[in-house]
C-alpha cells in the first residue's frame, strides 16, 4: 500500500513539475486510441470492405469501358477515402504534441530565467526546478512522437499499399 501511495506521489509531482504534461497525457491516449482503431481497421474491417469493393467492380464487368472505368475510379476513391481516414488527424495529432513539448520547455526555461535574480538556497531550488520543468515535457514529447512517427508512417504506407492493391485487383478483373 506504501509503494503505491509513493508511486502517485511521484507521478503527481512529475505531472506538477511540467504543466503541460496533463494535456500530452490526454492527446497520447487520443492518439494511440486512433493508432489502434486504423489497425483494427485493417485487421478485421478492411477485409470485408474490399470483398464488397471487388462485389461492385463484378456488376460492372460487362459494362461499356467509359462506365466501367468511370464506376473503378469511384471504388478506388471510397477505398482510398476510408484507408486513410484519420491518418492525417493521426500525423497533426503528433505535430500538435511535438509543439506542447517545446511549450512546457519554455516555460521550464522562463522559470529558470526568472530564477537568476534570486540568491542562495532559494536560487538554486527554483534553478533546479526550472530545469526540471523545461526537461520533462520536452523528453515526454520527443518520446511520444519517436514512437508515433513510425506507426503513423506505417499507416500511411499500408493505406496507400492497399489502396494500390485493390486498384491493380480492379484493372484485372477481380
Amino acid at each position: 500500500m506504501q509503494a503505491l501511495q509513493d508511486l502517485l506521489n511521484g507521478l503527481s509531482s512529475l505531472f506538477a513539475a511540467g504543466g503541460v504534461l496533463w494535456l500530452l497525457l490526454l492527446l497520447a491516449v487520443a492518439l494511440w486510441t486512433l493508432i489502434a482503431e486504423r489497425y483494427w481497421y485493417f485487421l478485421f474491417v478492411y477485409p470485408a470492405a474490399q470483398e464488397i469493393a471487388l462485389r461492385r467492380w463484378k456488376r460492372y464487368e460487362k459494362a461499356e469501358l467509359r462506365a466501367a472505368r468511370r464506376a473503378r475510379s469511384q471504388i478506388v476513391a471510397n477505398v482510398f477515402a476510408e484507408t486513410h481516414r484519420s491518418v492525417d488527424f493521426i500525423q497533426s495529432l503528433v505535430l500538435v504534441m511535438f509543439l506542447l513539448g517545446v511549450y512546457g520547455s519554455v516555460g521550464g526555461v522562463m522559470r529558470v530565467l526568472e530564477s537568476q535574480s534570486l540568491g542562495g538556497a532559494a536560487g538554486q531550488q527554483r534553478v533546479a526546478s526550472g530545469i526540471l520543468s523545461a526537461a520533462v515535457p520536452i523528453l515526454a514529447a520527443g518520446a511520444l512522437v519517436l514512437v508515433a512517427l513510425f506507426f503513423t508512417r506505417a499507416l500511411r504506407d499500408r493505406a496507400d499499399r492497399e489502396t494500390r492493391l485493390l486498384a491493380d485487383k480492379l484493372r484485372r478483373g477481380g
